[in-house]
């Protein structure tokens, strides 16, 4: 994966090392995915900044989560299978 795009700038807003690297993964993303050019990325960057965009950042900090064996034999529960029927257009509690 190539390296992280840097802003060449931080506007007022940005305090800490945390803001600095959120700040850096919304201009990243701006000018990688969306393919604006860097100035108005710049300015997108900071008002998406302002309003708590972070799209990246939780996805990055999240945690793998561990196999739960649903009986005590470790063997999976089969579902029973419902005959195939086409959906009902009727809304729900008719």
């Amino acid at each position: 994966m190539p390296a992280r795009l840097e802003p060449p700038a931080y506007p007022d807003v940005v305090h800490s090392d945390e803001d600095r690297d959120r700040f850096a993964r919304l201009y990243d993303d701006l000018v990688r995915v969306t393919g604006l050019t860097p100035a108005d990325a710049l300015l997108n960057a900071a008002a998406q900044f302002q309003y708590g965009f972070d799209v990246r950042g939780a996805f990055e900090k999240r945690k793998r989560r561990k196999k739960v064996v649903t009986n005590s034999e470790g063997q999976a529960e089969t579902a029973v299978d419902e005959p195939d029927r086409p959906p009902s257009l009727d809304p729900p509690g008719t």
